[in-house]
């Protein structure tokens, strides 16, 4: 066999790749009875230290909104990544090739993630006309758009957890790890649906609930569809990015041009 055809052979290897998923319905409910627990715990027991510390000299430091906030988070992160590494991986013996972290098509990665902003865009749209024209419903704040307007936390660290960390802890955690063990367990329909409706339920945007499950549902989807990450992580940091800079634009924080 010449080099070019061991490299031919490699290839395809890795593209039709097939993803060995040992775990399971069980294991993700119990990963989310831990973070559900842990994470209540911590922002409780945060809360309580800083009112009976006072926050400045809990956390003894001038920009107090910013420590917070990137201890908290990454205490989230290392909670939903360290349970996906525990499952998956550790107890079940899998890789992370079976959690979905595999090279896919940078065109295609591209081309579906602009096919699916645009679908996104229209039914945000449409969702936004359609409870204010029906119900009289205006759209709140959001938890981030509150804490750009509020300037409480610095520009650069909400770019860098909104486009970078999150997109990447996030899809693994809902799509590599709960959809591919929901699918398991239940087959893909309910999977679409279970881990589309559990990332919605976190981001605790009641007004926001039905097009934050569109979106997990559009991203589980192109799991499925790709059998990659790559998408989806792509899709979620470059839809985030544009919420970003669209809500610091209007600060005038950073100039859109």
């Amino acid at each position: 066999m010449t080099e070019e055809d061991l490299k031919e052979k490699n290839y395809s290897g890795r593209r039709n790749y097939v993803p060995d998923i040992k775990w399971n319905a069980i294991d993700a409910a119990i990963a989310l009875a831990f973070l559900a627990v842990v994470l209540v715990a911590v922002y409780f027991g945060s809360a309580k230290l800083i009112e009976v510390y006072g926050g400045e000299r809990f956390f003894n430091s001038s920009n107090i909104s910013n420590i917070s906030f990137s201890i908290l988070y990454g205490i989230q992160v290392l909670l939903m990544l360290g349970v996906v590494w525990f499952f998956a991986i550790f107890r079940r013996k899998s890789g992370l090739r079976d959690l979905g972290l595999r090279y896919y098509s940078i065109w295609k990665t591209v081309w579906y993630s602009f096919i699916s902003l645009l679908f996104i865009l229209l039914i945000s749209l449409a969702y936004v006309y359609l409870m204010n024209s029906l119900f009289g419903i205006e759209a709140p704040s959001s938890k981030i758009d509150t804490l750009v307007r509020n300037r409480s936390i610095s520009g650069n660290i909400l770019l860098v957890v909104t486009v970078v960390i999150a997109p990447l802890s996030e899809e693994i955690f809902f799509r590599g790890f709960l959809y591919s063990a929901f699918k398991k367990s239940w087959g893909i329909n309910a999977a679409l649906f279970l881990s589309s409706f559990l990332f919605a339920l976190v981001h605790l945007e009641l007004y926001s609930f039905i097009p934050l499950m569109i979106i997990g549902w559009l991203l589980a989807y192109l799991f499925e569809k790709t059998k990659s990450l790559m998408t989806p992580i792509f899709l979620h940091g470059i839809y985030n990015l544009i919420l970003i800079l669209i809500l610091l634009g209007e600060l005038e924080i950073i100039k859109l041009y």
